[in-house]
């Protein structure tokens, strides 16, 4: 059972959110970003397909494979979440069957973020079939660096073991706040209906 975060006057938001069990997968994950990983520069979907825009999306990034021990550890966490989510909003689990699309680790050094408006299905690029996003803060950071959701009024502060999920919908459009200062590791990815 994982450690449910009330997340006060926004609990309809259809965001959920949790501490995960084993906090330490944070620092493994960080630790593999670092050590073991090749990040590259974050690419955002524009009028040509991928490509790397830094006034979009100033990030390094890097897609963990399945299989590696680390990401089996924290897809492991991420499943109880889930179950979770589908307890608080039991219809978003009568739909098509979907599963986990990618794991996605990302790095963004201070001044960093996804600055733009954007959501899961808003650029030519995806194919609509991405249902649920997820994303774990990896480390906290306390100088802005946030998460803010346009529609719900919310900015959700990083927190290290702390994961939402979230509809990969319009509903909730959203963009991250820079920090000054801190760097901010995520890990983050969606859920999509099976083809």
């Amino acid at each position: 059972m994982v450690q449910r975060v009330d997340l006060g006057t926004y609990e309809n938001s259809f965001i959920g959110a949790w501490i995960v069990n084993d906090i330490s997968v944070c620092d493994r994950l960080i630790d593999h970003f670092e050590n073991v990983g090749n990040p590259h520069l974050g690419e955002v979907i524009g009028e040509s397909g991928a490509e790397v825009n830094t006034e979009v999306k100033d990030s390094l990034d890097m897609q963990l494979t399945f299989g590696e021990p680390v990401g089996e550890q924290y897809l492991d966490q991420l499943s109880h979440c889930l179950e979770d989510y589908k307890k608080m909003y039991p219809t978003c689990d009568q739909v098509m069957p979907y599963k986990i699309e990618d794991v996605n680790m990302q790095k963004y050094k201070p001044g960093g973020a996804y600055h733009t408006w954007h959501t899961e299905r808003i650029s030519g690029g995806w194919d609509g079939k991405r249902h649920l996003v997820y994303m774990t803060y990896l480390n906290d950071v306390t100088d802005q660096g946030g998460t803010e959701f346009l529609y719900q009024g919310v900015t959700i502060t990083p927190k290290k073991g702390l994961t939402i999920i979230w509809p990969a919908d319009w509903t909730h459009t959203h963009r991250g706040i820079p920090s000054p200062s801190e760097t901010k590791y995520i890990i983050t990815g969606w859920y999509r209906f099976n083809d």
